[in-house]
Formats: C-alpha cells, structure tokens, sequence
C-alpha cells in the first residue's frame, strides 16, 4: 500500500479520491463501523467545488445540491434586511457556483465514488497509534486487528484527532460558542425563510443561519449563541426551551420557526492552532484534525477539500525519498492560507455578535458596502483553484 487515510469523512473521502486519480494505492481506516452522518447541511463553495467537480463529481452532487442565488442579511430583531449578496455570477468569477447539500448526502457521494474506483473502506478500524521510520508508518488498531504498513498517512481523523495528539499539536479549544441543528421540511417554513437562498440573521449574543437542502425540499436551520462550557457532549439533544431564551427580543417570525422543532441537536464549537507539524515526517494532517476553525465563513468541509487536493498534488510523482520533504512544503504553502481562513471566522464570530452601538456601525457599513462589492471581498477565498487546475 502507498497509502493510509485515518477517518472517512469529507475530508479523508476526497483526500482518497484526489490520490487515487494521481495513480497512488490507498486504504482508508475509519473508526466508526457504519457511516453515518450529523442530520445537518454543509455549504460548497466555489474553492471547494472547483476540486470535487475536477474530481469527475459534477453530476452526482448536482443531483442532491441546491444552486444558492444569494446571500440575506437580516437584523435579528426586526428582520429588517440590511444586505443581499448576489451569487447567481459566482460561476463566471470563480469557476463554480455557490451550493449547500446535506451532509449525508456528500458523504454518501463521496463514498461512492470511492468504491466504484476499488478503493478499499475498512469499518470499525480505529488506529490507535502510529508509529514511523525512515521509510514507513505503521498502524497499529485498536481490539485484535493486525498491524498495517503504509508508505505515508493521511491524518483526517476530525477535531478529535488522536494522530493531531501524537504529532504534538495542542488540543482544540473551546470557543465559547454554541451551534444548535435541525432539519425541516421546506413546507412546514413560513414563506420568507424559503427560496434558494442563505438567511443570515444577526443580533446580540447570537446569530441565526438558514438554508435550502435535499434539493430545496428541506430547510437546514443553525442556531448560534454563547456559552460557558462546552457542556454535554458532541451532537447532543436539547429541547426548544433551552433555546428560546437566547432569542428572546428577536423578530417573531423567527421564533415561530424556532418553535416548529420541539428538540434541537447541539455541538460545541472549538478552533485549534495550526503549524508546521502538520506535517512531520511521513504523516500529514488535513481538515479539523489540522486546523479546527470555526464554522462562520462556512469553510470547515472546504478547507479540508482543498488540503486533499493540493496535498495529492505535492505528492504526485514523489519517490520514497522525496515525501517527508514534499509533505513539509505542502504544509507550508498551506498554513498561511488556512490561517487567513481561521482568523476570518473567528472574527466573523465576534462581529456577527455585536451590540449596539457597534452592531449599528456594522449595519451601516453593510449596506453602504453594496452586495457586489462585499462579495468581491472575497475574491481571496472563494477565487482560489486546485494547482491541477489554476
């Protein structure tokens, strides 16, 4: 085997994917002994589909995907619109559109294609150390599986990375915050929450996010308040009663729709520091092993996307020799980009919070702005190719 892949997630399933295409053999380890993914929605943008539509995957996820038409800002209070950001040009100025799917169903495409390229998927194979040479890694698992050697390994083992631990990299850290799920059928929404767009409500010690899944026959809902602790763990119930005090103040439009989901599913948001031991010797890191960011700039899927492929990209036509090099200049073409990335999201977090009177100031210069020019903004972000492609 060439080689390993820890965890089958969005990241570890592209990462496969984009090595494969590149001739290498690879096995992929996951923990867990079925797949199945969080009942929640997960944004594409054009950074992330340029990739998975060079990666033969166009049709497939255009079947599931809904095409956004913009972006509404809304004041949480009164739902006042204060900007709307066009992305009906997105494919003309960065390649490809503006989408959001659900996340089982990217999975669920990303597998796939996996198996139909003869990839091997190993179930219930949690790696439990890795230990590496000058010419190898090896895996040794958890319960009675035998050891495995591979030529290098792929680190997507998520935000609870064991192999982030080995290298030496901090743990991720919480961030005060605290994102609330739910999926509906589109008919039960009230008509200004549908369409195919993204709703971005906003208000103090809180934000709201909406949008079309299932091929806009589902409404992906995301709650975002404060909080102390991290509190129960990773994908936990909670009822409407606990969130509603959150809200209290906000348009009634928006806590009818909050009321329509009598139990909500709560995570945690963490954000971790990235470095250069992403990257050490035979073994990389990609996605929220790598670089835990937070979700406000919807780039946590995307980053991981784009690690796979620019990390097959390094690696293509590397000998033996070559990888522990290729795989340290990888990690520093990469961590500039993905702590841009880190930094905006953190910010955006803090601003989105905002009271009076900076959340006045804010308002102001959102609308003042424009919508084109806002989004022009990120040309950064969003313009960014595959090195295959650029």
């Amino acid at each position: 085997m060439d080689i390993a892949i820890a965890g089958a997630g969005i990241g570890g399933l592209a990462a496969a994917l984009a090595l494969a295409r590149r001739g290498f053999a690879v096995e992929i380890y996951e923990r867990a002994a079925t797949l199945e993914e969080a009942g929640a929605g997960i944004q594409l943008t054009p950074n992330a589909l340029n990739v998975l539509f060079g990666l033969g995957l166009a049709a497939a996820l255009e079947a599931h995907m809904v095409r956004l038409e913009a972006v509404r800002i809304r004041k949480g209070a009164t739902g006042a619109l204060i900007q709307e950001l066009p992305l009906d040009a997105c494919p003309a100025r960065w390649g490809a559109p503006y989408g959001v799917i659900h996340r089982a169903d990217l999975q669920a495409v990303l597998v796939e294609a996996v198996r139909r390229h003869g990839i091997p998927l190993k179930l219930g194979r949690e790696i439990r150390t890795a230990r590496q040479d000058g010419q190898q890694v090896t895996l040794s698992f958890a319960g009675t599986d035998p050891d495995v050697s591979a030529r290098m390994l792929i680190g997507a083992d998520g935000l609870w990375s064991k192999l982030r631990l080995q290298l030496g990299l901090e743990p991720p850290r919480f961030a005060g915050r605290r994102a609330w799920r739910a999926v509906i059928p589109m008919q039960d929404a009230p008509a200004l929450f549908q369409g195919l767009k993204t709703g971005l409500w906003l208000g103090g010690n809180a934000h709201f996010v909406h949008y079309p899944v299932r091929s806009g026959q589902a409404l992906n809902l995301v709650a975002v308040t404060h909080d102390v602790d991290a509190g129960p763990g990773w994908s936990a119930p909670q009822p409407l009663a606990a969130l509603l005090p959150h809200y209290a103040g906000w348009d009634g439009r928006l806590r009818a729709l909050l009321a329509t989901v009598p139990q909500w599913r709560t995570w945690p948001l963490f954000e971790g520091r990235a470095d250069n031991r992403i990257a050490t010797g035979r073994i990389a890191l990609i996605g929220d092993a790598a670089h835990p960011m937070l979700p406000f700039i919807a780039q946590g899927g995307a980053a991981a996307i784009e690690d796979a492929a620019e990390l097959a990209a390094q690696l293509s036509g590397a000998d033996d020799n070559d990888v522990p090099a290729r795989m340290q200049e990888w990690s520093r073409l990469r961590l500039p980009r993905v702590r841009r990335i880190q930094a905006e999201a953190h910010s955006n977090g803090e601003r989105y919070h905002w009271r009076w009177p900076l959340a006045s100031a804010r308002d102001l210069g959102l609308s003042a702005l424009g919508g084109r020019r806002l989004l022009e903004r990120y040309d950064w972000l969003y313009g960014w190719k595959p090195t295959e492609t650029t």
